[in-house]
């Protein structure tokens, strides 16, 4: 799987944006990222750990495959007027978290499918996580825009810090 990339470019979140210091902009930014994100990766990490895919998997493969999933933005997200960038996904090798233990190797194979050493066939890959990100993506974009016009009218002094949905 892809990682589930994000871009967010909308006016109304920009022109807020604009209104608060750079430091500020970006502990917004990077706050309604983490918040935004939080129920779709445990969503997609249920996914991923409850796939039935073609050859099962080891139980222990599974385990580590939900501990390595996870959200990353840029360390520093740019200018105050910079698209807002982020990516869910499984993250391999040791970076993937001490609970995963660098046993989510299997993931990309299950996933995407791999060539089988003796018999020379290709065991087609089973793209649940493409599928679900290509189907929740609008709704992680709004959620993670509403979360930054929360987080921003909070900081900037503003009266109803609800958005309509």
């Amino acid at each position: 799987m892809n990682p589930v990339k994000i871009t967010i470019d909308t006016k109304e979140v920009t022109q807020t944006l604009a209104r608060l210091s750079p430091m500020l902009n970006e502990a917004v930014r990077k706050k309604a990222i983490r918040k935004g994100f939080k129920p779709f990766v445990a969503n997609l990490r249920a996914v991923l750990v409850n796939a039935p895919y073609v050859r099962s998997g080891k139980n222990t493969h599974r385990k580590a495959i939900g501990a390595a999933t996870r959200v990353s933005s840029p360390k520093r997200m740019g200018p105050a007027g910079a698209p807002i960038r982020a990516e869910l996904g499984v993250q391999l090798g040791k970076k993937g978290g001490a609970r995963a233990r660098n046993k989510q190797f299997v993931y990309p194979w299950k996933e995407n499918g791999f060539m089988h050493k003796n018999s020379g066939r290709m065991i087609p890959g089973n793209h649940y996580g493409d599928i679900w990100g290509k189907a929740n993506v609008a709704r992680i974009m709004q959620a993670i825009s509403t979360e930054i016009l929360i987080e921003a009218r909070k900081i900037l002094g503003m009266g109803n810090t609800s958005v309509p949905k």
